[in-house]
């Protein structure tokens, strides 16, 4: 962890944590690695960990009752991951999360983040600030499969992360967006065409 302890000024703000708690939250953290296709947590186990991607790319998703994949997220590098239901509850997931490439993640285990729960009243204060992101985040993901077109949820997709196209399938954005891969290449000609 010695190159994350050296570096507050790039991991402190995205962990969510000030300067002077930094060194306790990142000796608590392991480092793994996920080669591409391999999977972070699949259906029907414990999530036990909160994840932060380092480097590379995930994806979360489910399978519906015909075996279909269902994207539900894709995670890129520096953002926050977990079943948080399952760590929360302490039931199986529902979910999958896979590496779409070689990934660096760096966990933290629950009974860790309920230890420091206990602790002090930062740390109760820290998990408030990482269930907002996590919630704030699905409820981002519902509202625009409720409330926006598919034309309007592509646009929203690629104006937030442009590089999605080189690095993901088109599959699996055709399923994160709720339509069928024909579809999203007849949105994406209409697109180019403007």
């Amino acid at each position: 962890m010695k190159e994350i302890l050296d570096n507050y000024e790039t991991y402190g703000p995205l962990f969510l944590v000030d300067k002077e708690h930094y060194d306790e939250f990142c000796g608590l953290l392991k480092k793994i690695s996920l080669k591409r296709s391999e999977y972070f947590l699949k259906e029907g186990e414990l999530c036990e960990y909160l994840g932060f991607l380092k480097s590379g790319l995930m994806r979360t998703f489910y399978n519906n009752e015909n075996g279909a994949d269902i994207n539900f997220n894709f995670h890129f590098n520096h953002h926050f991951f977990t079943d948080y239901e399952s760590i929360l509850k302490g039931v199986k997931s529902k979910m999958n999360i896979k590496a779409l490439e070689d990934s660096e993640i760096l966990l933290l285990h629950k009974d860790d983040l309920q230890k420091l729960y206990q602790k002090e009243a930062y740390w109760q204060e820290f998990g408030r600030k990482m269930t907002e992101v996590i919630y704030l985040s699905a409820k981002k993901r519902i509202e625009e499969l409720l409330y926006y077109s598919p034309e309007k949820r592509y646009s929203n997709l690629l104006t937030e992360n442009p590089q999605i196209f080189q690095l993901v399938a088109q599959k699996h954005i055709a399923s994160y967006l709720g339509i069928k891969p024909q579809s999203l290449s007849r949105i994406r000609n209409r697109t180019l065409k403007r």
